[in-house]
C-alpha cells in the first residue's frame, strides 16, 4: 500500500488546502453552512499511487564520487535535501489513479503520471487564493482583506500576459498592492504581522 503522507501533505499544505475557496480566499460552504472539503480520502489514496517509485538517489551520489562526510553510508540533511529523487520503474504502481476530477490511466509510466498529477494540482482553482493568502500572511499582514487576496489570486491565474503561476508577478502584486503600501495600515490595529 503506498504511503499516503506525502499525497495528503502536498494537497493540504502546499497546493489547495483543506477547504474549497472563493477567489478572494473566503471559504465556500455547503447548504448546511459547513466548509466544503477540497479532497476526499479516495483522492489521497489515488494521488499516493502516482508518487510511488520515487526514491532518494543514493546511487546517483555514488556515481558522482560523493562520499558522506561521516565516512559511512548515511547522508546528513544537507546532503540528501539537495539531491534529486530517482525514479525506479519497478516500484511504481501502474494502476489507474483518479483524484480531484483527474484520471491517470492505468499503465502510465511514473514521470508521465507525475506530470498529470502536478498539472492537475497546479490548475486547481484553490491554488491562487490558497498560496496567495499564505504569502501575504508571511510577507505583509496576518489578516489580509478578501479584496487583497483576490487581487493576488487574479495575478496568479493570469499575470497579464496569459501566464498562470508567474511567481515574480505574484510577489510584485503582494508587495505593491495598496493594502500593503497604503497609509491605512498604519492606523489599523489588525494590520501587520507578529
Amino acid at each position: 500500500q503506498p504511503d499516503e503522507n506525502y499525497a495528503r501533505e502536498v494537497m493540504q499544505l502546499m497546493t489547495i488546502g483543506l477547504s474549497q475557496l472563493n477567489a478572494d480566499g473566503t471559504v465556500k460552504t455547503g447548504a448546511d453552512g459547513q466548509p466544503l472539503d477540497t479532497y476526499t480520502q479516495d483522492d489521497v489514496t489515488n494521488l499516493a499511487r502516482v508518487f510511488t517509485g520515487y526514491v532518494l538517489d543514493i546511487r546517483g551520489a555514488e556515481r558522482t564520487g560523493f562520499t558522506p562526510p561521516n565516512g559511512g553510508g548515511a547522508f546528513d540533511t544537507k546532503d540528501w535535501t539537495t539531491r534529486p529523487m530517482a525514479y525506479l520503474a519497478a516500484n511504481h504502481s501502474m494502476l489507474e489513479a483518479k483524484f480531484l476530477g483527474t484520471t491517470v490511466p492505468g499503465g502510465t509510466p511514473g514521470p508521465a503520471a507525475l506530470k498529470i498529477a502536478l498539472d492537475a494540482l497546479f490548475n486547481h482553482p484553490n491554488v491562487g487564493p490558497f498560496i496567495g493568502k499564505q504569502l501575504i500572511q508571511r510577507l505583509v499582514t496576518s489578516n489580509p482583506s478578501p479584496g487583497y487576496v483576490k487581487r493576488v489570486a487574479d495575478v496568479f491565474a493570469n499575470n497579464g500576459a496569459g501566464v498562470r503561476g508567474d511567481m515574480k508577478s505574484v510577489f510584485a502584486a503582494i508587495l505593491l498592492d495598496d493594502d500593503a503600501r497604503g497609509p491605512g495600515g498604519l492606523s489599523d490595529p489588525n494590520f501587520g504581522r507578529l
